[in-house]
């Protein structure tokens, strides 16, 4: 049975399963290809054998982007390589400061793995640990959105990979019709707030989630 792995979080610069034996590799690339979020498209690569019977389904169906956002993932292509490094770059800076914040119950940051078997997966297969991760903030719902209301340079806003700082609280938005039980399996709680960091200064967003914090 062919494989096919969703590689919108970390790849093409920090994963790269096609060397890892899977067959088809999906991309979301509304997110880091695109990087500004200004486009909705989705892309696939893989071997020739995998790649036919999908090129020609999608040949026949017609569903391929338009010319312009053709032109616009081209354009975002260009900085791809430096806009995923100075994020990660920034994401490591913030998860060590979050993660030392007294009203922070946790993380889940691919940087910051504290169980030795997903150590060792994570060793495996990336280079590194991207910049889109979890914030569980102590308390519920109610702390949870006082932190995304005081925010001031990040957005609130479901998406993930741009150039700007994006929050959201999955329980409340990307996942509100999930039932609560399967919610609760997925780890996804009240106090979870998903933070994809952009390329602004460091210091700036590290200010920015202090003052958040502080409303909390």
């Amino acid at each position: 049975t062919p494989i096919a792995i969703d590689n919108t979080f970390l790849g093409p610069l920090w994963q790269t399963p096609l060397k890892q034996g899977a067959d088809v590799v999906v991309y979301s690339l509304t997110k880091y290809a695109g990087g500004h979020s200004d486009l909705v498209a989705g892309g696939l690569t893989g071997s020739k054998k995998a790649m036919e019977p999908i090129r020609f389904l999608r040949n026949t169906m017609g569903t391929i982007c338009d010319a312009n956002t053709a032109w616009m993932l081209m354009r975002s292509l260009e900085t791809l390589e430096l806009r995923m490094t100075r994020a990660g770059e920034n994401a490591a800076k913030v998860c060590a400061f979050l993660k030392a914040h007294p009203k922070v119950e946790g993380l889940g940051y691919l940087g910051m793995i504290d169980d030795a078997r997903q150590q060792d997966i994570y060793d495996r297969h990336c280079t590194g640990a991207g910049s889109t991760f979890s914030v569980f903030i102590k308390g519920g719902e109610a702390e949870s959105f006082r932190f995304l209301d005081a925010l001031k340079i990040a957005k609130l806003a479901v998406s993930l990979g741009g150039t700007e700082t994006l929050a959201s609280h999955p329980a409340s938005m990307t996942h509100l019709s999930v039932p609560d039980e399967r919610k609760a399996a997925l780890g996804i709680t009240d106090n979870l707030v998903r933070i994809s960091i952009g390329i602004e200064n460091a210091d700036d967003l590290i200010a920015d989630f202090t003052q958040a914090l502080d409303a909390v």
